[in-house]
């Protein structure tokens, strides 16, 4: 019996919703006519009423014709006004199969839209409408316009990492939420027609069986729109400079820099394919020659048989050179000198993502960010980043609750009051030395890969009479020196390569250059109003316990005093929120002790 199958064309359609605008308006075979145009509608509308009005309008006039039907009635009153109206009506056309198709959009209304988009765009420095702006040109722009040509192209060749990123979210997800989308009722027809649905339990026998078969499904699709976004790129790159076919028809840009590309790019590919059939040949006989019986060497980067699998040993011995202090320097620190410490192992990540989603809704990209760099790996590794938010966002707790969901230890380090170059370690002749920062992490939690966090990084001292915090985490932050880590207290090289520092800061323009070269930024943004009551539960649980009270026994709120505070608080610092939120619960006990 053959396990499920699930079908390319619908592996395709969940994959492009994850990619981004202009590479999914580009590569969605439908596109003018397709949902695309919807989908940008419904995304400038929540930016701006009056955005989301004018691409609707756009729609109804050219891809959607049908709407013209209910707009006498939205004049005359009689019918639902404004975006949200508009949108039902286009996705019921399109669900239904009856949106007419003309035979040509006029430019000049595409050519106003794109204007009046990158219009609010550099007015509002706002990088999504920009993106929905480059998507309707990719629409709509006809293949000899060379300037729209290079913009596109420019802007694709910029976005093609963040498929990657797509990719790996694709991962971190529950294939069972994908289903949950009442804007897309063809995905969950043809699920279920081939007994797709309903997704089992974990617990379910056949379970695994399917997520296997989506996984693979998935995977195939990203490769496969992965090649493409690489020929759209190079075809509307060949378009800018006049270097395709003349002659177009009624060919939009995006199908035209498609079948250029792929034509170009067919030899290329067609070798890499028969490189890595032949990489994978070689890596079989490999493993056949590595077999028991076999005559062949173990690999010269085989890890030493002293140090089990999972561990680390990140201090082999201690430099014996030295006096006074250097005979004091061990203490504290045996069971971290020549034994090899274990490696956490990465957690269910989908249940790690709900968790911080629950206690930080505004986050969801940063968390997806974070969470990318962990998803196939069987250990927690981090790679080195900056969280840059404004004050009270909550950028220090949601590092330390990243540590406690991955299961790893979180050492904090006081950017603002760590003077002189510490972060790496001082030298042993002098009367304070300490092992570098990292080092001291490792010894507190004795695991090989906890965090660091270096809260505030961008209040540290610039004097540099001793050197600066930035020098010192600068040295570390190399690939190879961390794995060779030359400590001047401990005088041994260390390896602290799977140690992750997080640092967080309120701006980075002050940052050198060096250490922002070597971290990833991620923007932490402050929660707005509509997050209010999804941050509740997480801030009254967080109340109780510092109050020494089990969470289940604090009544949650009323609607009164969700009001109270929602008219008080508009959005901004969690801290002042939770000011707020202590205050109210100090007048309900009192009100309590009253009665």
């Amino acid at each position: 019996m053959t396990g499920p199958v699930v079908p390319p064309s619908l592996a395709r359609r969940i994959v492009l919703r994850h990619l981004p605008r202009i590479l999914r308006a580009g590569l969605d075979p439908d596109g003018l006519y397709g949902r695309v145009p919807v989908m940008l509608a419904r995304d400038a509308g929540a930016v701006d009423a009056g955005l989301g009005e004018a691409v609707l309008a756009w729609i109804a006039h050219g891809p959607a014709r049908d709407i013209h039907d209910d707009l006498p009635e939205m004049a005359a009153g009689t019918a639902p006004r404004g975006p949200r109206a508009l949108l039902r009506r286009v996705l019921r056309l399109r669900s239904d199969g009856r949106d007419e198709r003309p035979s040509e959009v006029h430019p000049s209304e595409a050519r106003t839209l794109v204007g009046l988009l990158d219009g609010f765009a550099a007015a509002h420095d706002s990088v999504t409408v920009r993106e929905i702006a480059d998507a309707v040109l990719v629409l709509t722009a006809s293949p000899a316009d060379r300037s729209a040509a290079a913009r596109l192209a420019a802007s694709i060749w910029r976005e093609l990492p963040r498929i990657d990123e797509s990719a790996a979210i694709l991962r971190l997800l529950d294939m069972a939420e994908e289903f949950d989308d009442d804007d897309d009722n063809f995905v969950s027809a043809e699920a279920g027609r081939h007994g797709l649905l309903p997704l089992p339990m974990p617990e379910d026998a056949r379970a695994e069986v399917l997520r296997r078969a989506w996984v693979e499904a998935i995977d195939a699709a990203i490769a496969d729109l992965r090649v493409q976004a690489r020929a759209l790129a190079l075809g509307l790159s060949a378009l800018a400079v006049g270097e395709t076919e003349r002659y177009y028809g009624t060919e939009g840009i995006g199908s035209a820099a498609l079948r250029f590309g792929e034509a170009a790019l067919g030899p290329v590919e067609r070798r890499a394919r028969a490189a890595e059939r032949r990489r994978a040949e070689l890596a079989a006989a490999r493993k056949t020659a590595e077999m028991p019986g076999s005559a062949a060497p173990a690999p010269a980067d085989e890890p030493d048989a002293g140090v089990p699998e999972g561990h680390v040993l990140v201090c082999p011995a201690i430099g014996a050179t030295g006096s006074g202090k250097g005979r004091d320097v061990t203490k504290g620190y045996e069971k971290s000198i020549a034994k090899p410490l274990p490696l956490v192992p990465t957690p269910d990540l989908v249940r790690v993502r709900r968790r911080l989603l629950y206690e930080f809704p505004q986050a969801g990209g940063a968390v997806d960010f974070v969470l990318c760099d962990l998803v196939g790996k069987p250990f927690v590794r981090l790679g080195h980043l900056l969280i840059v938010g404004p004050p009270g966002s909550g950028k220090s707790r949601f590092v330390r609750r990243l540590g406690e969901e991955l299961g790893t230890g979180v050492f904090r380090v006081d950017g603002s009051n760590d003077a002189g170059a510490s972060f790496g370690g001082t030298e042993r002749r002098w009367y304070s030395a300490e092992p570098a920062r990292p080092f001291m992490a490792v010894n507190r939690f004795l695991q090989a890969n906890p965090l660091v966090l270096v809260d505030e990084v961008d209040k540290a001292p610039t004097r540099s009479d001793y050197g600066r915090l930035w020098d010192g985490m600068i040295s570390f932050l190399e690939p190879e020196t961390a794995a060779r880590f030359p400590d001047p207290c401990v005088q041994a090289e260390l390896d602290l390569s799977w140690v992750s520092v997080v640092a967080t800061a309120n701006v980075d323009w002050n940052l050198p250059a060096p250490l922002l070269d070597r971290l990833r930024r991620i923007e932490f943004p402050h929660p707005g109003p509509e997050h209010l009551e999804a941050l509740l539960p997480a801030l009254l649980a967080q109340a109780a316990a510092e109050r020494g009270t089990d969470p289940r026994w604090v009544q949650g709120l009323t609607g009164e005093e969700v009001r109270v505070l929602r008219r008080a608080w508009r959005g901004g610092s969690v801290r002042r929120l939770r000011r707020m939120l202590d205050v109210l619960l100090r007048h309900r006990e009192q009100a309590a002790v009253r009665h």
